[in-house]
């Protein structure tokens, strides 16, 4: 196996698991700094907004929004952080006390924006294995024959 091939296959995987944890950091290991940054700011932007909307304790809740939870997961520390936040407000609440988030429109806003952060951070997740894998990329239609 050609060293280059070797090394392919190590960054790949550290480039998926630092894209989980931080959207876009994989792209920055792998020296896409640009496109790192705007990843980072689009998903991280819209998965705290959604938090914004909807209150940290009606958005991120794996008992109440369980599916849309699994698609919060793909952003990683976002939803780590948030999760964690969501416990610590829980817990000054007194047993059995139960608070009304948000309004439910906006409660159901709140958890698609973050769940669609997540599904979107699983496409930046995958381009960060691929880009990767060191092979030149296609580069589109231009330069094949017929095509200028």
């Amino acid at each position: 196996m050609r060293q280059e091939q070797q090394a392919s296959i190590v960054r790949a995987p550290i480039a998926g698991l630092l894209t989980w944890l931080v959207p876009g950091l994989g792209h920055i290991f792998l020296g896409h700094r640009g496109r790192g940054l705007v990843l980072l700011v689009a998903v991280t932007a819209t998965f705290w907004s959604g938090v914004a909307i909807g209150g940290v304790t009606s958005t991120v809740d794996p008992r109440e929004h369980r599916l849309w939870f699994f698609a919060q997961v793909c952003t990683g520390g976002n939803t780590g952080v948030a999760y964690a936040l969501n416990r610590a407000v829980r817990s000054t609440w007194a047993p059995g006390e139960t608070h009304v988030g948000s309004h439910w429109v906006s409660a159901e806003v709140a958890v698609h924006y973050t769940g669609i952060a997540g599904l979107l951070n699983l496409l930046v997740i995958l381009d960060a294995i691929v880009r990767a894998d060191g092979r030149p990329q296609l580069a589109g239609r231009r330069g094949r024959r017929g095509v200028p």
